[in-house]
C-alpha cells in the first residue's frame, strides 16, 4: 500500500490497530480518509480505535481536543488519558482544560496520573499529586499499585516526607520501588532523619522485600550521619555477600560513611577499589580527608584527580580549601582560592569566601579576613561573621570582634547560636556584663539554645547523652566513673580550663559544670560498657570545648583507649595523650 492510499475497509475491520500505527507518519489527507472511514464503519465507536486516532492526529492540542469533542462517543476519561499521553511531557495545560476549572469536561481516574506525574518537573508533579488525592481519595494509592508508586516518586522528588509517608502507609504490601522511594526522601534529610531510616530499613528486612543498591545507598548514608559504624559495616557486608553492584553511587556512600564514622582506613580501601570513579567519589574522599585534618593528603589526592582529567567542581575546591583550613595550610588555601576561576572555571561562591575567611582567621590574619569580607562582590553571610568573631575571641581582638558582632546581628538577629557566640566572645574577654546582656537578649526574644549532645555506639546500640543527663539506666555508675576520671586527672596535674564555662561564677562551680559535659558522660559510660582497649567513638553536635579536648587527651593515655570524636567541625583522634588536630580546631 502506497503512503497516499487509504486502507481498505476489510483490513481495518479485521485488525484496525496495526494499520493505524503504520499511518503515524502518513500525509494529513490520508489521516482524514482514515478518520472518515472509522466514522462510516462504526469503528470509531470503539474507544481503543479512537484513542489511537487521537495519538495519530497532528501535534496541535486544539486539533486533538476538537477530535475528542466531536467524537461519536461521549468524551470519557479513557480517551482523555490517551490525549494526555500523546502530549507528554508538556500535557499539563491540557490536563487543566480537561479536568480542572468550571468548564472541566471530565473527571480523572487512576490511569490519568502515573505517566503525567513522572513526566512533570518536581513542582508541577507535587501539584498534580495533591490534585490526584483530592479527586481520587486518600485510599487510591492502596487500590492501584502503579498510582501509588507514581505518587511516592513525586513526593520523594520534592522532598515532602509527610505526604510521602502517608501514601506509603496506605500501601498494603509495599514493593521494592515503594520502599526505595520512601527511604530516598528520608535520605535527603539524613541529618535529621537518620534514625528513622534505620528503623524503616529494619521493617523492610522483616518483610519479604530484599534491598538493592538504591536501598543500601540511603541506609549507608544514614549510618554515616549517626556514626553507627556497626550498622554501616553490616550494610557493606550485605552488599558484598549478595553480590550487589558496588557502583560509583554505592562506593561514594561507603566512603562518606566510613569517613564520618572515623574509619579513614576503610574509606581508603573502598576508594582504591572503585572501577567507575567519578567526581562525586573524589569529592567524598576529599571531604573525608578535610574532616579528619589530613590537609597534605587532600592536596596530594587533588593533584592526582586533576592529573587523571576528572572534572573539578565547586564542591571539590571547597573540600580542598576546608582541608587547608583544618591543617593550617594558609598559603596553599590562598593559592587555590586565587586560581579556582582561572584554572578550573569555578566561580567563587559564598561558601568559598567563607572558607577563606576561616583559613585567615585561624591563622590570626584577622585584618586580611576583614579586608576580604569588605571587598566581596556578593553580600557576606552570617557564617562568615561568626567565623571571624570566633577567631577574634581566640586571638584577643576586641575591637574587630565588636564590629563583626554588629554586622552579624544586622544579618541574622534571631538565631540562638549567634547570641551564644556573642556571649562566649565577651566572656573570653572577661566582659561579664556584656556576656550576661547577650544571654538576656536571647531569653527575652524567646530563643532557646540547642543543648549539647553526644552519641555513642556500643555493640550496635546508640546511646545519647546530654549535659548533666541522668536519664540513662546506668546513670549511677556513669557519674561514679566521672568522679574517678576527675580524680585521676587531678593526680596528673590537670586543672580545668574554666574559661570554657562562660559564666561569672565560682571556679569550683565551673569545674563541676565541665565534668558533666555530654562527651564526658559518653566517655565514662564507654569505659564501663566496652571491653578494655576497645576504641571509643563519639558523635557530638557542638564544637568540643577546650577543657574537654584537653581532658580527653589525658583520658586516652590514662585508660589506654583510642577515642575518636566527631564534633560539629571535624574529627579528633585522641591516642596516647595526643590529638590528631594538633590542638588546632
Amino acid at each position: 500500500m502506497s503512503p497516499d492510499a487509504a486502507p481498505s475497509r476489510h483490513s481495518l475491520a479485521a485488525d484496525p490497530l496495526p494499520a493505524l500505527r503504520r499511518l503515524r507518519a502518513a500525509a494529513p489527507r490520508v489521516f482524514g480518509q482514515l478518520h472518515a472511514l472509522l466514522l462510516t464503519t462504526g469503528l470509531a465507536l470503539h474507544s481503543p480505535n479512537f484513542a489511537v486516532l487521537l495519538r495519530l492526529a497532528s501535534s496541535s492540542v486544539s486539533h486533538r481536543l476538537q477530535l475528542l469533542l466531536c467524537s461519536p462517543l461521549p468524551p470519557t476519561a479513557f480517551l482523555a488519558n490517551s490525549l494526555l499521553l500523546a502530549h507528554l511531557p508538556s500535557a499539563l495545560p491540557l490536563y487543566c482544560v480537561l479536568f480542572l476549572g468550571g468548564d472541566a469536561l471530565l473527571g480523572p481516574n487512576e490511569f490519568t496520573y502515573p505517566a503525567l506525574l513522572r513526566a512533570s518537573p518536581p513542582r508541577a508533579a507535587l501539584a498534580l499529586a495533591t490534585h490526584s488525592i483530592k479527586f481520587l481519595g486518600a485510599g487510591a494509592a492502596s487500590r492501584d499499585r502503579v498510582l501509588g508508586a507514581a505518587l511516592l516518586d513525586s513526593f520523594a522528588r520534592c522532598g515532602r516526607i509527610v505526604p510521602c509517608r502517608r501514601v506509603f502507609d496506605r500501601i498494603v504490601e509495599p514493593d521494592l520501588p515503594a520502599w526505595n522511594a520512601l527511604l530516598t526522601v528520608y535520605a535527603r534529610r539524613a541529618a535529621d532523619e537518620a534514625a528513622e531510616i534505620l528503623d524503616l530499613f529494619g521493617r523492610m528486612m522483616s518483610s519479604t522485600v530484599r534491598p538493592n543498591e538504591i536501598t543500601l545507598v540511603a541506609v549507608i548514608s544514614a549510618c554515616g550521619e549517626l556514626g553507627a559504624l556497626g550498622h554501616g559495616l553490616w550494610a557493606h557486608t550485605y552488599v558484598l555477600r549478595r553480590r550487589l553492584a558496588v557502583n560509583c553511587f554505592v562506593a561514594t556512600a561507603l566512603v562518606e560513611m566510613y569517613t564520618r564514622c572515623g574509619r579513614m582506613d576503610l574509606a581508603e580501601q573502598v576508594f582504591a577499589s572503585v572501577d567507575d570513579m567519578d567526581t562525586r567519589c573524589y569529592n567524598a574522599m576529599l571531604q573525608g580527608l578535610a574532616f579528619h585534618g589530613h590537609g597534605r593528603a587532600a592536596l596530594t589526592l587533588f593533584e592526582m584527580m586533576c592529573s587523571q582529567g576528572f572534572l573539578v567542581d565547586s564542591v571539590t575546591v571547597l573540600a580542598v580549601m576546608c582541608a587547608c583550613a583544618h591543617a593550617g595550610l594558609v598559603d596553599e588555601g590562598q593559592l587555590l582560592f586565587d586560581k579556582m576561576e582561572v584554572q578550573f572555571g569555578v566561580a567563587p561562591r559564598i561558601e568559598h569566601y567563607g572558607c577563606m575567611v576561616d583559613i585567615l582567621g585561624r591563622a590570626g590574619r584577622l585584618d586580611d579576613a576583614e579586608k576580604l569580607i569588605r571587598g566581596m562582590d556578593i553580600p557576606p553571610n552570617a557564617a562568615m561573621y561568626r567565623s571571624l568573631i570566633r577567631a577574634c575571641g581566640i586571638h584577643g581582638k576586641l575591637e574587630l570582634g565588636v564590629r563583626m558582632i554588629e554586622e552579624l546581628l544586622r544579618v541574622k538577629p534571631e538565631q540562638s547560636g549567634n547570641y551564644v557566640l556573642i556571649s562566649n566572645f565577651y566572656a573570653r574577654m572577661s566582659l561579664w556584663e556584656d556576656a550576661k546582656k547577650a544571654r538576656k537578649e536571647m531569653k527575652s526574644m524567646g530563643i532557646d539554645k540547642s543543648p549539647g549532645s553526644s552519641l555513642l555506639d556500643i555493640d550496635g546500640v546508640l546511646h545519647e547523652f546530654l549535659m548533666g543527663d541522668k536519664t540513662h539506666p546506668a546513670s549511677r555508675e556513669i557519674y561514679a566513673m566521672v568522679q574517678e576520671i576527675e580524680a585521676r586527672l587531678n593526680e596528673c596535674g590537670h586543672r580545668p580550663s574554666t574559661t570554657a564555662v562562660l559564666f561569672n561564677v565560682e571556679e569550683e562551680d565551673k569545674a563541676d559544670a565541665l565534668s558533666y559535659h555530654s562527651e564526658r558522660l559518653a566517655i565514662a559510660f564507654a569505659l564501663i560498657a566496652s571491653p578494655p582497649g576497645a576504641p571509643i567513638r563519639i558523635i557530638k553536635n557542638l564544637r568540643v570545648c577546650s577543657d574537654c579536648h584537653e581532658s580527653t587527651k589525658l583520658v586516652s593515655r590514662l585508660y589506654g583507649r583510642e577515642i575518636i570524636m566527631r564534633d560539629r567541625t571535624r574529627f579528633h583522634h585522641f591516642r596516647d595523650g595526643r590529638c590528631s588536630c594538633g590542638d588546632f580546631w
